[in-house]
């Protein structure tokens, strides 16, 4: 029994390894397809928001520590951040908008979105754009009130167009994250399930 015990916690770790692993390099190469991106302009085609919520399709909620390791690279070395405390929130609430998003999904009973080695189409478009919503608000959250009334409150509040910010960060969150969900899930999901690596359906 303790030998056992011992393999299935090996397993269980080198499970979460691989995951996170991967989720960080697919994560960081989305990011890499696009380059640097200017700030408070959102993308045509946004595929970090579609990678992020793709690996907590596959691999559940074990991936969050990979998802922000993923982002913070993309920050430093593909968007050149500083580094700042503003940065990391924005990496925060990109790495969480998806998780709300399902577990959004999961109370409507809404989050079978494979049906053996198929997507449920339905449900990952309407994944999509719900994760879209929730990570445009968040990221205006952060860049208005969170940065102008939490974090620097003694400089000068900083303004943004809101409605423009909303409809290019509303767009390109939802073709992006269309667009990298269904690739990476047709091409990726029967190699991912033939090596064994799990996909967590109902997380």
């Amino acid at each position: 029994m303790p030998s056992m015990y011992k393999a299935s916690s090996i397993d269980s770790i080198t499970e979460f390894a691989i995951a996170n692993i991967i989720t960080i390099v697919v994560v960081y190469l989305s990011a890499l397809i696009f380059g640097n991106v200017k700030d408070l302009v959102g993308q045509p085609i946004w595929l970090q928001i579609g990678a992020i919520t793709m690996a907590y399709l596959l691999f559940g909620y074990k991936v969050f520590f990979g998802v922000i390791i993923g982002s913070l690279l993309s920050g430093y070395f593909v968007w050149l951040w500083p580094g700042s405390v503003l940065n990391y929130s924005q990496v925060f609430a990109g790495a969480i908008a998806p998780l709300f998003a399902i577990q959004c999904m999961k109370l409507f009973k809404l989050s079978n979105f494979f049906a053996g080695n198929k997507l449920i189409f339905e449900h990952v478009i309407f994944l999509a754009i719900l994760a879209a919503l929730f990570n445009t608000s968040l990221k205006l959250f952060v860049n208005t009130t969170f940065r102008n009334s939490i974090l620097y409150p003694d400089l000068p509040p900083r303004v943004i167009d809101i409605p423009d910010f909303i409809q290019s960060y509303l767009v390109g969150d939802i073709v992006g994250g269309i667009a990298f969900i269904f690739i990476l899930a047709l091409i990726f999901s029967p190699i991912l399930k033939y090596f064994n690596i799990h996909i967590n359906k109902n997380k």
